[in-house]
């Protein structure tokens, strides 16, 4: 039975490979000149198909200054994603996108600008383009005119992720140094936290993420236990929280950390919003602690990103003034020594402020 399973599953793969060769062949005939002008846009709709969440912290800011000026803007992403944007007001619309949905609904509503901020021209992302090809679609390294006939040519190593936003924004004559990210605050969610905290005004708060969904990344449960141990030995007053599931992080709450049970990426959001101090490695809550403005302290090795090979350490780097970085040699985080950062992290204890 396995065996049968695994002959149909390689040959779906195949077949989605010789239609996306298929499609992307035909959509190079289509050359046609679109004139672009962004008086005439009213609606505009960002994709986020992947749904990862420190991508759409990002994209949060792009979204805003674009509502700044008048712009309509909806979203087009992934379940997590969509819980996490909820709260954010400016935004028109939040749609779920699922794998091989209908687009009847979305292609009627005529949007005036797709924006696809991803390189990748997988057969989903094609096929969406050629279905909603009225609208005027903007997409980084795509070689095809004839649907993305705003194509951005850009690769820079140097320069962090923001400024490839920014080349979207250039589009709608938007020129702005400032590019903040904005997220809602949800008010449950913050209840809860404070509930677990047992929370009052002043305490002070540390929040320690460990995971990022990909081991070399991943602090180990070793790093973790001597992280507590030493925000504990700074001032046993200070609350340790775990962010991340419940059931990877469960385990430190023996080691006197707090764990906040049944947590979403908005639980992780207001965690990050009471704490004094945040400790991550390369992943998500990194953006969403610039979000916040809240000190940080992260831990990123020198890893590719997959899809450019561009350095992800600064590509992705924190790029906020309370946000510190410490890259490792290694090629796991959690080979490295984790006492390297127990300098800093005192240091910021002893002159950070408590949350707003």
């Amino acid at each position: 039975m396995q065996f049968l399973k695994a002959i149909n599953r390689n040959k779906n793969v195949l077949l989605r490979k010789i239609k996306k060769v298929m499609l992307h062949s035909f959509l190079k005939t289509q050359r046609r000149q679109r004139h672009f002008d962004p008086e005439n846009v009213r609606h505009i709709l960002l994709l986020r198909l992947d749904d990862k969440i420190g991508d759409m912290v990002v994209t949060t800011g792009t979204a805003f200054l674009l509502t700044e000026q008048g712009y309509r803007v909806s979203v087009l992403t992934g379940p997590v994603c969509a819980q996490m944007l909820k709260k954010c007001d400016y935004l028109d619309q939040v749609i779920l996108y699922k794998n091989r949905m209908s687009l009847d609904d979305l292609s009627a509503q005529n949007f005036d600008v797709i924006v696809d901020f991803d390189d990748v021209q997988d057969y989903e992302r094609l096929k969406l383009a050629w279905r909603m090809r009225r609208s005027h679609h903007v997409g980084f390294n795509k070689n095809l005119p004839g649907i993305y006939n705003l194509c951005i040519s850009y690769l820079d190593a140097e320069k962090h992720i923001i400024e490839r936003h920014k080349r979207v924004l250039e589009l709608f004559n938007i020129y702005k140094n400032e590019f903040q990210y904005q997220l809602g605050k949800c008010l449950h969610e913050q209840d809860r936290v404070k509930g677990a905290l047992n929370f009052t005004p002043e305490d002070v708060i540390v929040s320690v993420n460990p995971y990022s969904g990909a081991q070399d990344k991943d602090f180990s449960e070793e790093q973790v236990v001597s992280l507590i141990h030493f925000i504990q030995s700074v001032n046993p007053a200070i609350k340790v929280v775990i962010v991340g599931q419940e059931n990877k992080v469960r385990k430190y709450n023996k080691f006197g950390a707090v764990i906040v049970p049944e947590s979403t990426i908005n639980t992780a959001i207001e965690i990050v919003r009471l704490s004094s101090l945040v400790v991550s490695t390369d992943t998500s809550i990194v953006h969403i602690a610039n979000a916040l403005n809240r000190p940080l302290i992260s831990i990123y090795n020198k890893r590719k990103l997959k899809d450019t090979g561009l350095p992800g350490y600064k590509i992705w780097a924190p790029n906020y003034p309370l946000g510190k970085q410490v890259i490792v040699e290694g090629a796991y985080i959690g080979k490295s020594p984790i006492n390297q950062v127990f300098p800093m992290i005192e240091a910021a204890l002893l002159t950070t402020r408590v949350h707003d």
